[in-house]
């Protein structure tokens, strides 16, 4: 009898950095999260003028339809994705 495969739903990922450059925010996927609900830690850092993330102001835990809602907005809201991702795992 097969098994159904069941497959991670794709979480916002990354960095994203404020249009003023001095507030970045970073969404990773939380690890113990199930694969069918999973959540999403957020954590505001402010950063410097190059927008090195310099001091964390807090963490949050979203469910995922937050998370993705909150990464469309800021996305929208001339925020931008950082290519070069301060840590590989992000």
């Amino acid at each position: 009898m097969n098994q159904p495969i069941r497959e991670a739903v794709s979480t916002p990922t990354g960095w994203l950095m404020a249009p003023t450059r001095d507030f970045c925010l970073f969404f990773i996927r939380d690890p113990k999260s199930v694969m069918v609900a999973p959540t999403v830690f957020t954590q505001p850092w402010y950063c410097t003028e190059e927008g090195i993330p310099t001091k964390l102001k807090n963490t949050r835990r979203l469910d995922y339809e937050s998370a993705h809602e909150t990464w469309n907005e800021l996305l929208s809201n001339n925020w931008e994705l950082v290519e070069h991702q301060i840590n590989d795992a992000a």
